[in-house]
Protein backbone atom coordinates (compact mmCIF):
# COMPACT_ATOMS: atom_id res chain seq x y z
CA UNK A 1 0.00 0.00 0.00
CA UNK A 2 2.92 2.39 0.60
CA UNK A 3 5.63 3.15 -2.05
CA UNK A 4 9.35 2.81 -0.58
CA UNK A 5 11.23 5.42 -0.19
CA UNK A 6 14.74 5.75 -1.31
CA UNK A 7 17.81 6.80 0.92
CA UNK A 8 18.27 10.09 -1.38
CA UNK A 9 14.15 10.46 -0.86
CA UNK A 10 14.00 10.37 2.58
CA UNK A 11 17.14 12.56 2.90
CA UNK A 12 15.35 15.32 0.81
CA UNK A 13 12.03 14.99 2.78
CA UNK A 14 14.02 15.79 5.93
CA UNK A 15 16.04 18.64 4.38
CA UNK A 16 12.70 19.92 3.48
CA UNK A 17 11.24 19.76 7.08
CA UNK A 18 14.26 21.31 8.58
CA UNK A 19 13.80 24.42 6.23
CA UNK A 20 10.37 24.80 6.86
CA UNK A 21 10.30 24.23 10.79
CA UNK A 22 13.39 27.63 10.41
CA UNK A 23 11.55 29.78 7.74
CA UNK A 24 9.31 30.94 10.61
CA UNK A 25 11.75 31.41 13.25
CA UNK A 26 13.77 34.06 10.85
CA UNK A 27 10.91 36.04 9.96
CA UNK A 28 9.76 36.37 13.45
CA UNK A 29 13.26 37.61 14.22
CA UNK A 30 12.86 40.34 11.30
CA UNK A 31 10.55 42.57 11.59
CA UNK A 32 9.04 46.30 9.86
CA UNK A 33 10.62 49.30 11.84
CA UNK A 34 8.59 50.65 14.88
CA UNK A 35 6.97 53.45 13.88
CA UNK A 36 6.18 56.12 16.23
CA UNK A 37 3.68 59.09 15.30
CA UNK A 38 5.56 62.92 16.52
CA UNK A 39 3.50 65.76 16.33
CA UNK A 40 5.21 69.29 16.86
CA UNK A 41 3.01 72.45 17.72
CA UNK A 42 3.84 75.74 19.22
CA UNK A 43 5.85 75.04 20.98
CA UNK A 44 5.89 71.07 22.09
CA UNK A 45 6.55 68.11 20.62
CA UNK A 46 3.85 65.18 21.20
CA UNK A 47 6.22 62.44 21.14
CA UNK A 48 6.28 58.81 23.94
CA UNK A 49 7.66 58.60 26.93
CA UNK A 50 9.37 55.51 26.11
CA UNK A 51 10.51 53.46 22.60
CA UNK A 52 12.57 49.82 22.54
CA UNK A 53 15.68 49.64 20.34
CA UNK A 54 15.94 48.67 16.85
CA UNK A 55 15.30 50.49 13.06
CA UNK A 56 12.25 53.21 13.74
CA UNK A 57 10.53 55.58 12.13
CA UNK A 58 9.25 59.09 12.98
CA UNK A 59 6.00 59.65 10.99
CA UNK A 60 6.18 62.97 11.77
CA UNK A 61 3.54 65.93 11.21
CA UNK A 62 3.97 69.92 11.45
CA UNK A 63 0.76 71.08 13.12
CA UNK A 64 2.29 73.86 14.05
CA UNK A 65 2.77 77.25 12.11
CA UNK A 66 6.69 77.47 11.73
CA UNK A 67 9.33 74.95 10.47
CA UNK A 68 10.10 72.20 12.94
CA UNK A 69 12.11 69.29 13.25
CA UNK A 70 12.65 66.69 15.75
CA UNK A 71 16.41 65.76 15.94
CA UNK A 72 17.27 62.62 18.60
CA UNK A 73 20.51 62.17 20.77
CA UNK A 74 21.45 59.98 24.06
CA UNK A 75 22.78 61.55 26.80
CA UNK A 76 26.04 60.80 28.62
CA UNK A 77 25.16 57.62 31.30
CA UNK A 78 23.64 59.21 34.15
CA UNK A 79 21.92 62.89 32.93
CA UNK A 80 18.97 63.85 32.15
CA UNK A 81 16.18 66.65 30.29
CA UNK A 82 16.86 68.40 33.75
CA UNK A 83 20.81 68.65 33.55
CA UNK A 84 20.48 69.48 30.08
CA UNK A 85 18.10 72.41 30.60
CA UNK A 86 20.23 73.60 33.65
CA UNK A 87 23.75 73.43 32.49
CA UNK A 88 23.49 73.44 28.28
CA UNK A 89 20.52 74.74 26.81
CA UNK A 90 20.55 78.43 28.07
CA UNK A 91 24.34 78.78 27.22
CA UNK A 92 23.01 78.99 23.82
CA UNK A 93 20.94 82.57 24.45
CA UNK A 94 24.02 84.18 25.68
CA UNK A 95 26.01 83.03 22.99
CA UNK A 96 23.49 84.17 20.29
CA UNK A 97 23.02 87.58 22.00
CA UNK A 98 26.94 88.27 21.36
CA UNK A 99 26.92 86.73 18.05
CA UNK A 100 23.64 89.45 17.53
CA UNK A 101 25.75 92.14 18.96
CA UNK A 102 29.16 91.96 17.49
CA UNK A 103 30.83 91.17 20.56
CA UNK A 104 31.54 87.55 19.52
CA UNK A 105 32.42 86.19 16.28
CA UNK A 106 31.78 82.71 14.82
CA UNK A 107 35.61 82.38 15.97
CA UNK A 108 34.59 82.81 19.58
CA UNK A 109 31.99 79.61 19.36
CA UNK A 110 34.62 77.16 20.20
CA UNK A 111 35.86 78.73 23.38
CA UNK A 112 32.92 80.32 24.16
CA UNK A 113 31.53 76.59 24.47
CA UNK A 114 34.67 75.65 26.33
CA UNK A 115 34.24 78.01 29.21
CA UNK A 116 30.17 77.73 29.84
CA UNK A 117 29.20 74.39 28.55
CA UNK A 118 30.17 71.10 30.74
CA UNK A 119 32.37 68.73 29.28
CA UNK A 120 29.35 66.08 28.79
CA UNK A 121 27.19 68.49 27.35
CA UNK A 122 28.42 68.16 24.14
CA UNK A 123 29.35 64.52 24.20
CA UNK A 124 25.36 63.77 23.00
CA UNK A 125 25.31 60.72 20.31
CA UNK A 126 23.17 61.73 17.93
CA UNK A 127 21.48 59.14 16.09
CA UNK A 128 18.76 60.84 13.67
CA UNK A 129 15.34 62.14 14.02
CA UNK A 130 12.78 63.80 11.24
CA UNK A 131 14.00 67.15 9.63
CA UNK A 132 12.74 70.21 9.11
CA UNK A 133 8.92 70.34 8.33
CA UNK A 134 7.01 73.26 7.48
CA UNK A 135 3.54 73.88 8.68
CA UNK A 136 1.15 71.33 7.86
CA UNK A 137 2.90 68.84 6.23
CA UNK A 138 3.65 65.17 7.35
CA UNK A 139 7.00 62.87 6.19
CA UNK A 140 8.86 60.13 7.50
CA UNK A 141 12.09 59.39 8.14
CA UNK A 142 13.82 55.92 9.58
CA UNK A 143 16.85 55.46 11.71
CA UNK A 144 18.66 53.20 14.22
CA UNK A 145 18.53 53.14 17.82
CA UNK A 146 20.87 50.83 18.68
CA UNK A 147 21.62 51.30 22.58
CA UNK A 148 19.44 51.48 25.47
CA UNK A 149 19.56 55.21 27.76
CA UNK A 150 18.35 58.45 28.00
CA UNK A 151 17.39 60.43 25.01
CA UNK A 152 15.83 63.77 24.21
CA UNK A 153 14.09 65.09 21.31
CA UNK A 154 14.50 68.36 20.42
CA UNK A 155 13.59 71.52 18.07
CA UNK A 156 16.21 74.58 18.21
CA UNK A 157 14.26 76.35 15.19
CA UNK A 158 13.96 79.79 16.49
CA UNK A 159 10.63 81.73 16.65
CA UNK A 160 10.26 85.21 14.75
CA UNK A 161 11.34 87.08 17.73
CA UNK A 162 15.21 84.96 17.58
CA UNK A 163 13.82 82.70 21.04
CA UNK A 164 15.16 79.56 20.68
CA UNK A 165 11.95 76.80 20.11
CA UNK A 166 14.29 74.43 22.75
CA UNK A 167 13.53 76.86 25.58
CA UNK A 168 9.90 77.28 24.81
CA UNK A 169 9.06 73.61 25.76
CA UNK A 170 10.55 71.89 22.91
CA UNK A 171 12.58 69.55 24.41
CA UNK A 172 11.60 66.21 25.95
CA UNK A 173 12.94 62.63 27.11
CA UNK A 174 12.33 59.73 25.83
CA UNK A 175 14.20 56.51 27.81
CA UNK A 176 14.85 53.76 25.01
CA UNK A 177 14.89 50.19 26.53
CA UNK A 178 16.24 46.75 24.88
CA UNK A 179 14.46 45.52 22.50
CA UNK A 180 12.89 41.60 22.71
CA UNK A 181 12.50 42.03 19.14
CA UNK A 182 14.54 42.65 16.05
CA UNK A 183 13.27 44.93 13.43
CA UNK A 184 14.98 45.56 9.84
CA UNK A 185 15.51 48.72 7.96
CA UNK A 186 12.90 50.06 4.67
CA UNK A 187 13.74 49.55 1.12
CA UNK A 188 15.18 52.48 -1.13
CA UNK A 189 14.63 53.82 -4.36
CA UNK A 190 17.45 55.80 -4.60
CA UNK A 191 20.28 56.23 -1.72
CA UNK A 192 22.14 59.56 -1.25
CA UNK A 193 25.76 59.96 0.29
CA UNK A 194 27.33 62.93 2.27
CA UNK A 195 30.69 63.52 2.39
CA UNK A 196 32.64 66.47 3.45
CA UNK A 197 32.57 67.26 -0.33
CA UNK A 198 29.15 67.11 -0.87
CA UNK A 199 26.09 65.07 -1.46
CA UNK A 200 25.88 62.62 -4.18
CA UNK A 201 22.59 61.12 -5.66
CA UNK A 202 20.18 61.31 -8.53
CA UNK A 203 19.82 64.64 -10.08
CA UNK A 204 16.47 63.57 -11.96
CA UNK A 205 14.45 61.51 -9.77
CA UNK A 206 10.13 60.45 -10.87
CA UNK A 207 7.01 61.74 -9.10
CA UNK A 208 5.30 59.62 -6.39
CA UNK A 209 5.93 58.39 -3.02
CA UNK A 210 9.89 57.32 -2.86
CA UNK A 211 12.36 56.59 -0.27
CA UNK A 212 15.47 57.33 0.14
CA UNK A 213 18.37 56.32 1.49
CA UNK A 214 21.07 58.56 2.85
CA UNK A 215 24.68 57.16 4.18
CA UNK A 216 26.68 59.20 6.58
CA UNK A 217 30.25 58.68 5.39
CA UNK A 218 32.31 61.87 6.99
CA UNK A 219 32.06 64.01 10.01
CA UNK A 220 32.71 67.86 9.41
CA UNK A 221 35.05 69.28 12.24
CA UNK A 222 32.81 70.74 15.52
CA UNK A 223 30.32 68.57 18.06
CA UNK A 224 27.71 68.31 15.87
CA UNK A 225 27.37 65.96 12.57
CA UNK A 226 25.60 66.32 9.55
CA UNK A 227 22.14 66.10 8.43
CA UNK A 228 19.78 66.36 5.15
CA UNK A 229 17.16 68.28 4.46
CA UNK A 230 14.52 68.21 2.05
CA UNK A 231 13.30 71.44 0.54
CA UNK A 232 10.82 72.77 -2.38
CA UNK A 233 12.58 75.15 -4.46
CA UNK A 234 10.80 77.94 -5.97
CA UNK A 235 11.80 80.10 -9.35
CA UNK A 236 11.79 83.00 -7.32
CA UNK A 237 13.91 81.00 -4.46
CA UNK A 238 17.51 83.00 -3.72
CA UNK A 239 19.66 79.69 -2.85
CA UNK A 240 22.09 81.66 -0.60
CA UNK A 241 19.54 82.62 1.57
CA UNK A 242 19.05 78.98 2.49
CA UNK A 243 22.26 78.73 2.62
CA UNK A 244 22.58 81.54 5.34
CA UNK A 245 19.57 80.77 6.92
CA UNK A 246 20.57 76.90 7.45
CA UNK A 247 23.55 78.03 9.47
CA UNK A 248 21.84 78.26 13.52
CA UNK A 249 25.37 80.28 14.00
CA UNK A 250 24.20 83.22 11.20
CA UNK A 251 22.33 86.54 12.83
CA UNK A 252 18.95 85.41 11.63
CA UNK A 253 20.00 81.40 10.85
CA UNK A 254 17.01 79.17 11.50
CA UNK A 255 15.14 81.91 12.18
CA UNK A 256 11.09 81.51 11.62
CA UNK A 257 9.86 82.04 9.20
CA UNK A 258 12.07 79.86 6.63
CA UNK A 259 12.80 81.17 3.22
CA UNK A 260 11.34 77.38 1.52
CA UNK A 261 9.10 75.00 1.63
CA UNK A 262 10.70 72.10 3.97
CA UNK A 263 9.51 68.30 3.40
CA UNK A 264 11.36 66.51 5.84
CA UNK A 265 14.55 65.02 6.03
CA UNK A 266 17.19 62.89 8.22
CA UNK A 267 18.49 64.69 11.76
CA UNK A 268 21.93 64.89 12.33
CA UNK A 269 24.09 61.28 12.93
CA UNK A 270 27.67 60.67 13.16
CA UNK A 271 29.79 58.78 9.88
CA UNK A 272 29.74 55.11 9.07
CA UNK A 273 25.59 55.61 10.39
CA UNK A 274 22.72 55.88 7.84
CA UNK A 275 18.60 56.25 7.67
CA UNK A 276 16.20 56.68 5.08
CA UNK A 277 13.52 59.51 4.71
CA UNK A 278 10.02 58.92 2.81
CA UNK A 279 8.42 61.32 0.81
CA UNK A 280 5.91 61.98 -1.75
CA UNK A 281 7.34 63.95 -4.57
CA UNK A 282 5.24 65.93 -6.97
CA UNK A 283 7.10 67.48 -10.14
CA UNK A 284 9.21 70.88 -9.60
CA UNK A 285 12.62 71.67 -8.29
CA UNK A 286 14.01 70.39 -5.14
CA UNK A 287 17.39 70.69 -3.02
CA UNK A 288 18.87 68.37 -0.23
CA UNK A 289 20.61 70.85 2.10
CA UNK A 290 22.29 69.89 5.31
CA UNK A 291 21.98 72.33 8.25
CA UNK A 292 26.21 71.96 8.48
CA UNK A 293 28.11 73.95 5.59
CA UNK A 294 25.08 74.18 3.64
CA UNK A 295 26.65 75.98 0.51
CA UNK A 296 28.68 72.84 0.13
CA UNK A 297 26.71 70.31 1.50
CA UNK A 298 23.42 70.17 -0.79
CA UNK A 299 22.08 68.90 -4.17
CA UNK A 300 19.66 69.76 -6.06
CA UNK A 301 17.56 67.46 -8.73
CA UNK A 302 14.36 67.77 -10.36
CA UNK A 303 11.15 65.59 -10.24
CA UNK A 304 9.74 65.04 -13.56
CA UNK A 305 6.27 63.21 -14.16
Amino acid sequence: MFARLSFTSTFTIALSTISALMLPTAVANSSTPNTVEIVTTEYAIEAPETLPTGWTTFSFTNMGGQAHFVAMYRLVEGKTIEDQLEHVAPVFEPLMQGLRSGELTKADIGPFFQEHVPEWGLQMTWVGGAGLLSPGLSTQSTFLIDKPGTYLVECYVKSPDGKWHTLMGMLQQIDVYEADARTSSPAADHTLTVTNSGVTGPFSVSAGKRTFRINIEEDPAGFMPYDLNLARLEDTTNVDDVYHWMDWTNVGGLRAPAPVTFLGGLEHMRAGNHGYVTVDLSPGKYMWISEINASTINLPFVVTE
